[in-house]
């Protein structure tokens, strides 16, 4: 019998020791499946791609303005409208990724930040003070970012009415001009930030050996869970009544002035679905799926992702005419939005042993 116990109890301490192993396993640390690799195949084939396509929109954006105010045409301005909206949805696929250096640099403040205030906007506009480049650059980022050239560029809806504004002001298209000037150089930043050939935090993005909620893949995750929980709280609750106060405030809608609020979000959304389900490489599903050794969470997922497209296609109106004129379709894309944000923050969560960090709130 004493040679039973000899046998049995150092057996037990171990198995115990073993499951508490498995409790405090940070991702890394899972037998058989490179996170590295998961983390490199997001960061070359998403990160600086898109990266990439924004900036280039950037650059695209700043030429038309400095086209239209050199010639202040209504066709000129109606170009330019399309542009900004080209440039603020290849934004929307850059939010994802506002993690790390990135977010430490505050570089969302500086390259999206909404709401502004118009009233500020109007008195710069007005100034005595002559408006050049480094006047714009010494402003708030509220007053200078996507958001300001929303504003300026789709002050009225009639293309006629703002195409008169400029004509008639020519600290109108300074100010209009400087703006787009200072978001080329804000995007420019981002781009180097990533990809400056010394020094560049994809590289050490990749090759970081952190773990816990300074660790790479940790970091990613949390981009995609605040991307959900933005577009939740602050893109549909905030506006529509349904965070924490029943009263509504349309005009907290993001893109407001050009009615772009819910193309925004929906290429937010394509974008978690395309860093958790990466058809070039190893995504976050392939993790789960390991780890979990079947389909089913990956599959409410992808479900749950369909429901809010589903949910954002039924809203046919204007997003902030909806939030009164269609309140049903409206609470539903918010509960849509909980219930995948649920999915991250509780059930994947979980498989993959993440910690949520706080989440942004403020605007994309």
């Amino acid at each position: 019998m004493r040679y039973l116990y000899k046998i049995i109890i150092p057996c037990i301490i171990i198995v115990i020791y073993a499951c508490a192993s498995d409790d405090n396993a940070t991702p890394t640390e899972t037998p058989n499946f490179q996170v590295q690799s998961l983390v490199r195949d997001i960061t070359n084939q998403h990160i600086i791609p898109n990266v990439a396509v924004f900036s280039n929109q950037v650059n695209i954006l700043e030429l038309e303005i400095n086209n239209y105010v050199a010639n202040p045409t209504e066709n000129r301005l109606e170009s330019v409208r399309n542009q900004w909206r080209s440039t603020a949805l290849a934004y929307a696929k850059v939010y994802t990724f506002n993690i790390g250096q990135v977010r430490d640099q505050f570089m969302h403040q500086a390259l999206y930040n909404w709401p502004i205030m118009t009233t500020a906007v109007e008195n710069f506009i007005v100034n005595p003070t002559e408006i050049t480049e480094t006047y714009v650059q010494n402003l708030s980022p509220q007053a200078k970012t996507l958001s300001t050239l929303e504003y300026l560029l789709y002050k009225t809806t009639d293309l006629a009415t703002t195409n008169t504004e400029y004509v008639n002001s020519e600290n109108r298209r300074k100010y209009l001009e400087f703006t787009g000037k200072e978001l080329k150089a804000q995007a420019t930043r981002l781009v180097n930030i990533w990809s400056a050939p010394a020094d560049n935090y994809s590289t050490t993005f990749i090759e970081s050996t952190e773990t816990g909620i300074d660790g790479s893949f940790n970091l990613l995750y949390n981009g995609l869970y605040n991307l959900i929980d933005t577009g939740k709280v602050t893109k549909i609750g905030k506006p529509a009544g349904l965070e924490n106060s029943q009263n509504t405030n349309p005009e907290l809608t993001q893109a407001y002035f050009s009615n772009t609020s819910l193309a925004i979000l929906k290429e937010n959304i394509e974008s978690v679905e395309d860093v958790y389900f990466n058809t070039q490489g190893l995504g976050i599903s392939d993790y789960v799926s390991h780890v979990a050794d079947n389909e089913v969470l990956n599959t409410a997922v992808q479900t749950k992702i369909n429901e809010v497209n589903v949910a954002i296609d039924a809203i046919q109106a204007p997003l902030f005419d909806a939030i009164t004129s269609n309140p049903n379709a409206v609470a539903n894309l918010h509960q849509k939005l909980n219930e995948l944000g649920i999915l991250f923050s509780v059930d994947v969560r979980s498989v993959l042993s993440i910690t949520i960090t706080s989440t942004d709130n403020d605007g994309d």
